[in-house]
């Protein structure tokens, strides 16, 4: 025993480990705040705890990582685009998460996934069974012709939604070589479900592309021709989709028929933006935002009494231009990009096509920036590797962002 403790005390820390421990405390406090068990106490302690995680893995990056001077030159340049966007938007998000992906050097990002994956089953599990058993609140809201719905212990149905939707990106991820039938059967139960319990219909058609992007993708693993093609064009989505969700925003026409038909397909979304973008307008570093949102027990109460206060940007691209600002939404779209196309290049698909899910996904979500829902804009400097070369302690070529 006194030679196991020895021997666990002389074992080197390392940057990989600080990373994990910095990423599992932040995910845990960021999946808390999206739960009913916030109707307990403030979120403000929660949030002043985050920092702890972000000042965890600052001291990884400065101390622990290994960047030449230009490396270590860019990265400081990035913490400080989020530092400034953090003042003007008094959105701590866009801190954690960008320290998080400039922080992820010399980590693997299947391990970091891994932690994800099990650490939000666990606690949506545990989440789900304690709002059925009455420990905390299972919000449900009633919608003139959409019936019923149910958050399980979530703030709100569609966030319940989007943790499934992205526990299925991820488990996709981690299994890609083993997916066969039984796991599209299992995904589309699960898509049935969420359209059941919390009429979440956005998040269903993402659960569905999901599926059937999987599909192409084995047959591009296994070297049938069109689907390679099919493919190796899925990271054009995002350029695309950003472009056009901006578009469409900027030039909203209330009474356009084609505008009229999108913003009911999209659940007023459209309207609401637009309304954003003429309320708080656009610039480099973002503005503080003031959101009514229908999450939570207070949430649940305005949308029983005075509905007409709801105000929210779910589309995360807006949200970045509006909240975040122009730097940033240009910065993390160029870091989805580079995701997408280096795991093209690197016959990564299990990678490609969960970018190409979390990009249609976040067109109607606003979960992009939040790692209790999104881990995937780890990668941009994490270590990736293609299924051939997946021994985690072989040094990849593709090692982080710029290497």
């Amino acid at each position: 025993m006194k030679s196991y403790v020895k021997r666990v005390i002389s074992t080197p820390i390392t940057g990989e480990q600080v990373y994990l421990i910095a990423f599992s405390f932040l995910l845990f406090i960021s999946f808390l705040m999206t739960t009913t068990f916030t109707d307990y106490f403030h979120t403000r302690p929660l949030q002043l705890l985050s920092y702890l995680s972000v000042a965890l893995v600052i001291l990884k990056i400065y101390l622990f990582d290994h960047h030449n001077i230009r490396m270590l030159l860019i990265i400081t340049l990035i913490l400080a685009f989020a530092v400034i966007s953090w003042r003007k938007s008094q959105s701590y998000l866009i801190l954690d998460v960008v320290t998080l992906i400039v922080g992820a050097k010399g980590v693997h990002f299947k391990r970091v996934v891994h932690w994800y994956y099990r650490i939000s089953l666990i606690m949506l599990v545990a989440v789900v069974l304690y709002s059925l058993i009455g420990v905390i609140s299972n919000l449900s809201y009633v919608v003139p012709n959409r019936g019923t719905r149910y958050a399980l212990g979530i703030v709100y149905p569609t966030d319940l939604a989007s943790h499934v939707l992205y526990l299925m990106i991820a488990k996709s991820y981690l299994d890609f070589d083993k997916i066969r039938w039984p796991y599209y059967v299992v995904f589309i139960v699960l898509a049935y479900l969420m359209k059941q319990v919390a009429d979440a219909r956005l998040s269903t058609i993402a659960a569905i592309v999901l599926v059937i992007a999987l599909i192409v993708a084995k047959q591009a693993q296994n070297k049938k021709r069109w689907a390679i093609k099919i493919v190796s064009l899925f990271w054009t989505a995002t350029p695309i989709l950003v472009f056009i969700d901006l578009v469409a925003v900027l030039n909203y026409d209330p009474w356009n028929q084609l505008f009229i038909r999108a913003n009911n397909l999209f659940s007023n979304r459209l309207a609401l933006s637009s309304m954003a973008i003429k309320k708080y307008g656009t610039n480099l570093w973002g503005n503080h935002v003031i959101e009514h949102g229908w999450g939570g027990a207070k949430g649940l109460k305005m949308a029983s009494v005075d509905s007409a206060r709801y105000f929210y940007i779910d589309s995360s691209y807006v949200r970045l231009l509006v909240i975040y600002g122009l730097v940033v939404l240009v910065m993390i779209v160029a870091f989805m990009m580079y995701i997408s196309i280096r795991a093209t290049v690197e016959k990564d698909y299990a990678l490609v096509v969960a970018m190409l899910v979390v990009t249609i996904s976040c067109l109607v979500e606003q979960h992009l920036l939040d790692i209790s829902f999104n881990p995937f804009l780890l990668a941009t400097f994490a270590m990736t590797w293609s299924k051939k070369k997946e021994n985690p302690n072989e040094k990849s070529h593709s090692d982080g962002f710029l290497q």
